[in-house]
């Protein structure tokens, strides 16, 4: 909402006026709030001095009565004047003597009673007297004693007073006086100064609110006559706005002011104005001309400029093509590698395979021919701990299984056997150390060779099959990854992939070049599917595992960590290699610029990788110092 000037003029001195007057208001409040509380304190204060006068007074008088009795031995006349002045002084509410063991002889709120005295309780919160700080005498008694109490309905205080007899202390007076009456006196005083303060605030009130209605009277008079020449002028500006000076000659200055120099310098302009617009119409229709041969000229470059940009980019995919192309050129040797492997793994696997089917064409019917009992219970039990071995998928190490080996040869020769070499050559492939216990009372028998090699050629199908899945396993997983990395949406869109899958895809193709001497630690959080071009980004990852791995020659350790951060993805590899120079980071973007030897890297792999990163809206950036490099790629998560 636009305020104009009368209303800014309007509501500038209008509010000053009403924050001085409010201020006034409110200070002239408080300190009146503050004349009526000093007054209400300072009756408070001569009341509860009254009320301690009067106390002290009587607890003196009876003080010195009550000590001439003990005295002479008046006890009953004891209890009669402590009675009386309870009866006699309306707000004394008890009165009791208490002798120095603490057993009371006169108790006035219980007649009669002769025992051990239960003081009153102290009052926790403030009475109306103030707080009890303020509850000391107002001038010095020797052992007298004060104190604010609680009663059955009300407040009080009690006043301990020392029973003095002859020149020692006989015991103590106690007087309890109820505040009831003297409350009702301060708030009954309290009420009376709050409506007093209300009716005054009321008339402070009336008396700044007229102040007010005056000053906005005054105040809209002198507005409206300031800003009446001003208001006309803008009128008259909105006409030379639209482009009308037919009432330039209507203008009148007869003021000597600042507004009649405003007037004057607002005619010379006006004059000015229509002067150049005239001129600035006939320039117009000339600029007009200008501007349509310009367009033209303008449309025939932008035509150009597009079929270039055409052009362009279809360089650019080319080349982005080419380089992925070259990184699947790197990998073909280490690809073969991993595929062939398991493919020979396969075919000693079936030649092993053949060479235990020969074995029973040639020994199995003449075992089965003289088999005993004994030979099946061997028999059962080797298969069944071959089966249990080859299910755990334990693979021992050259160190481990060299020291089963001499395990087993041990114990055979302590039974003793006199072909427990072969025996354990057969044996080590199918038990464990700790099953040999079970099997000693078999492996006496002069037949035990026989029926473990055949257990041993049985067992074998099992392991070689289970050699043949693995590397089936491995190249399925191999050929996979090798079809993920390659994958293209035929429409150009982006697709729903998750980054890690891609990583782990490029991890296993570089499986060859790892395996010489990398370690790799993968350090994955849980990632959502984004929106991408996942052959472009795995074409990222390729270019920054193979660097990585060409910074340390193969051997070191690569850190892979990614992670969720602020609705963003963010992908560290990091390396232990040689590091980038501090005056060459910069470049390391730059298309064609590399740090290769020439014929092994054409400088396009970091510039591809920023290209691909920017398609996607993220960004990479380099740290680097020598045994550590570090490249961070972070890409938006985009809603779906």
């Amino acid at each position: 909402m636009r305020i104009g000037i009368r209303a800014k003029l309007f509501l500038i001195i209008s509010s000053t006026l009403l924050v001085v007057l409010v201020t006034h208001t409110y200070l002239q409040m408080q300190l009146q709030q503050d004349a009526f509380d000093n007054e209400l304190k300072q009756r408070t204060i001569l009341m509860r001095e009254n009320l301690q006068q009067r106390a002290l007074s009587q607890a003196e008088t009876l003080k010195h009565l009550i000590a001439e009795y003990i005295a002479a031995y008046k006890l009953f006349e004891l209890s009669n004047i402590a009675t009386q002045a309870a009866q006699e002084t309306t707000d004394l509410e008890k009165v009791v003597v208490l002798d120095r063991l603490n057993q009371a002889y006169v108790d006035t709120s219980r007649p009669g009673y002769s025992g051990f005295y239960i003081p009153e309780l102290d009052l926790q919160t403030p009475s109306q007297l103030g707080n009890k700080d303020s509850l000391e005498l107002t001038k010095p008694l020797n052992d007298y004693k004060l104190r604010e109490v609680k009663l059955n309905n009300s407040e009080g205080l009690e006043f301990s007073i020392p029973i003095v007899v002859g020149q020692e202390t006989w015991g103590h007076l106690i007087l309890v006086y109820s505040l009831s009456s003297l409350n009702a006196q301060i708030i009954e005083s309290t009420k009376t100064h709050k409506e007093q303060q209300d009716e005054l605030n009321m008339k402070t009130l009336i008396i700044t609110l007229l102040l007010l209605l005056i000053a906005y009277l005054v105040i809209s008079q002198i507005a409206s006559r300031l800003i009446t020449p001003i208001l006309t002028l803008t009128s008259y500006t909105r006409d030379l706005a639209q482009g009308d000076f037919s009432h330039i000659k209507e203008i009148s200055n007869p003021r000597t002011d600042e507004i009649g120099v405003l007037t004057q310098n607002f005619i010379q302009m006006a004059n000015n104005l229509e002067q150049n617009h005239k001129a600035l119409a006939n320039y117009n229709q000339t600029l007009e001309q200008k501007v349509d041969q310009r367009t033209y000229a303008l449309n025939l470059k932008n035509s150009a400029l597009k079929q270039t940009m055409s052009e362009l980019e279809d360089s650019q995919q080319q080349l982005i093509h080419s380089e992925k192309m070259a990184a699947l050129g790197q990998l073909i040797a280490g690809i073969a590698h991993e595929i062939n492997t398991p493919l020979g793994a396969i075919k000693a696997s079936a030649g092993n395979n053949s060479k235990s089917f020969r074995h029973f064409e040639n020994n199995l019917p003449e075992f089965l021919f003289r088999i005993t009992d004994n030979d099946k219970a061997l028999l059962k039990i080797l298969l069944s701990m071959s089966i249990s071995k080859i299910e755990k998928g334990v693979i021992a190490s050259t160190r481990e299984e060299r020291k089963q080996k001499k395990e087993i040869v041990n114990y055979l020769e302590a039974i003793p056997l006199d072909n427990a070499e072969a025996l354990t050559e057969l044996l080590l492939d199918m038990i464990e150390v700790s099953d040999l216990d079970e099997l000693a009372p078999f492996l006496k028998d002069n037949n035990a060779y026989s029926v473990v090699n055949l257990a041993h050629n049985l067992s074998a199908l099992e392991r070689n099959n289970q050699t043949i899945l693995t590397a089936i396993s491995k190249a399925s997983k191999v050929v996979f990854s090798l079809k993920n990395f390659s994958h293209h949406d035929m429409t150009g869109n982006k697709i729903l992939s998750n980054i890690n899958y891609g990583i782990q895809t490029v991890l296993v193709l570089y499986q060859n070049f790892l395996k010489q001497g990398c370690t790799v630690i993968e350090n994955f959080g849980d990632l959502p599917d984004i929106l991408c071009y996942p052959d472009e980004l795995n074409q990222v990852w390729t270019n920054l595992i193979h660097n990585a791995l060409h910074a340390m020659q193969n051997i070191g350790t690569i850190t892979i960590e990614t992670y969720t951060e602020n609705h963003t993805i963010v992908v560290k590899v990091t390396d232990n290699g040689s590091g980038i120079p501090k005056e060459i980071q910069e470049k390391v973007f730059t298309s064609f610029f590399t740090t290769k030897p020439a014929g092994e890297g054409s400088g396009l792999g970091l510039g591809i990788c920023k290209r691909i990163i920017d398609k996607h809206g993220g960004n990479i950036a380099l740290i680097s110092q020598p045994g550590e490099t570090t490249f961070t790629v972070k890409l938006p998560i985009l809603d779906s």
